[in-house]
């Protein structure tokens, strides 16, 4: 990554994710929903012509036009167009930022699909945002600001069966620390922090499984987390204010939680690099973008979060 300038940028880029989904859109509602204060300035970056079919507006701030000359793809579907439309988007802002043009970047969501089909290189953001920075211990972060809930994933895009595998005391500790530095950043001075367990009721020493025993529960003490707490308990206590953050091992054990307690309003933050990035936690969603539904919470959200962390 190229050195930014001293002064950090007080401009946000925003991709505009896959074009055919709600992103585009929904960049567009969080900007006139007021999500930004005064003093922070959006870019919109990406192809003209889906800006434009999004019902972009001189007012909702300029277009960085990618320039690649294609056509929107209709609603509802990855393809390899739409691949490239979202990778160009997402590496202009990336170049935004590291001109020091943007403070920061709020990314539309993406189809990993239409990424590979377009011969992207990277499987998602967070891949390529490690890469682009030179921190290949950057973790996401996910939360619904609003409910005060957050959370960090030990696990990220992996088979539901690879996952326990994948479990180890580093990547563990990374993701308890990463939590932790958002939760200062947030203004937890002291964050109170649960480690999920992997196996039902915690694995009931060792009759559910050993990976409490044996890897999670020293692990917790060595780190100063509460746990390994069964993970319905531990979201029912985070919820109650019980907990600043919890530790999720997989990415349901996070994923079905927030979403059902936070509803569309959940967030992506990739904590670990420097300078900031949101995201929706929802996906595409290309059936609602098919039948021209949006609903923008997520993508207001995502950009409220990232006014604030420029500041």
């Amino acid at each position: 990554m190229s050195a930014t300038s001293p002064r950090p940028s007080r401009t946000l880029a925003f991709t505009c994710g896959d074009p055919a989904g709600v992103g585009p859109r929904g960049a567009l509602a969080s900007l006139r929903a007021g999500a930004l204060p005064a003093g922070v300035t959006p870019v919109l970056v990406g192809e003209a012509s889906v800006w434009r079919r999004a019902g972009w507006r001189p007012s909702d701030g300029p277009i960085r036009d990618t320039g690649l000359g294609l056509r929107a793809p209709r609603p509802g579907r990855p393809d390899a167009a739409g691949g490239r439309i979202s990778a160009a988007s997402f590496e202009e802002a990336l170049r935004l930022v590291a001109r020091g043009l943007a403070g920061g970047v709020v990314t539309a969501p993406i189809s990993k699909t239409s990424w590979s089909q377009a011969g992207y290189p990277w499987r998602d953001h967070t891949e390529r945002l490690a890469d682009f920075a030179g921190e290949p211990d950057a973790q996401m972060v996910l939360g619904v600001p609003s409910r005060g809930l957050w959370c960090a994933i030990a696990t990220r895009h992996v088979p539901l069966k690879e996952a326990p595998r994948a479990l180890n005391a580093r990547s563990i500790a990374a993701c308890a620390g990463t939590l932790a530095e958002a939760l200062r950043r947030l203004g937890k001075k002291r964050p109170r922090i649960a480690l999920c367990a992997l196996n039902p009721h915690a694995g009931e020493h060792g009759l559910i499984g050993t990976e409490e025993r044996d890897l999670l529960a020293p692990l917790a003490a060595r780190l100063g987390l509460d746990g390994p707490l069964p993970a319905d308990s531990a979201w029912r206590l985070h919820a109650e204010g019980a907990y600043d953050g919890l530790v999720c091992l997989y990415h349901d054990q996070a994923l079905i939680p927030l979403k059902a307690l936070g509803g569309l309003s959940g967030v992506n933050w990739t904590v670990g690099i420097p300078f900031v990035r949101t995201s929706p936690a929802h996906g595409t969603a290309y059936e609602a973008a098919s039948a021209g539904h949006l609903d923008p919470a997520a993508a207001i959200e995502s950009a409220r979060l990232a006014a604030r962390l420029l500041a």
